[in-house]
């Protein structure tokens, strides 16, 4: 017999000791891989949590349920299960959050301009983000202006909707769920 295989017969215990065998919590078992084209699927009201470093995400808008993209390069909120990367893994430098894309290495973040992009190496400054629970469920995305915390919303420009820092305080910025992933 070798060392992989079991002699299927039972071995006498002579041992008369009691052994008790552990269940494992369902909140401990771990779920299906992700699905890419229905990355939310089995998602309920329970599965979005606070964004906490270490831990990988999908960021939804609750009022629309689309999601934080990065599509040939540039941050759109599109349909779960379309194209583009929505893995945002969340860090923490300095005590702000941060999120990495999980293909592009890059960490989310804002322009000039004020709109959000993907292109920082480093977690800085442009890339600081926090978070504000709403006592109706869901979050709003504050990012840092200065010395001010400025909300994540959508900004027209030209007739195109892009996600952006849009003002001062926190509580007319979009609603966003973080489903861990």
């Amino acid at each position: 017999m070798s060392v992989n295989q079991v002699d299927p017969k039972s071995m006498p215990d002579h041992d008369n000791s009691t052994i008790w065998t552990a269940t494992t919590p369902p909140e401990t078992v771990s779920a299906d891989p992700p699905d890419d084209r229905e990355p939310l699927r089995g998602a309920g009201p329970g599965s979005f949590l606070v964004p906490w470093p270490g831990s990988t995400f999908i960021i939804r808008s609750v009022s629309c349920g689309h999601v934080i993209t990065l599509l040939d390069g540039q941050i759109a909120l599109t349909q779960p299960g379309s194209r583009g990367s929505i893995y945002w893994v969340c860090v923490e430098t300095k005590g702000w959050l941060g999120f990495r894309n999980t293909v592009s290495g890059k960490y989310l973040g804002h322009d000039s301009k004020g709109r959000l992009c993907c292109s920082a190496e480093r977690h800085q400054g442009w890339e600081n983000f926090c978070t504000r629970m709403r006592p109706e469920g869901g979050c709003v995305l504050l990012m840092t202006h200065y010395d001010r915390l400025w909300h994540v919303g959508i900004k027209t420009e030209q007739g195109v909707e892009k996600l952006a820092k849009i003002g001062d305080g926190g509580s007319d910025g979009v609603v966003w769920e973080f489903a861990k992933v």
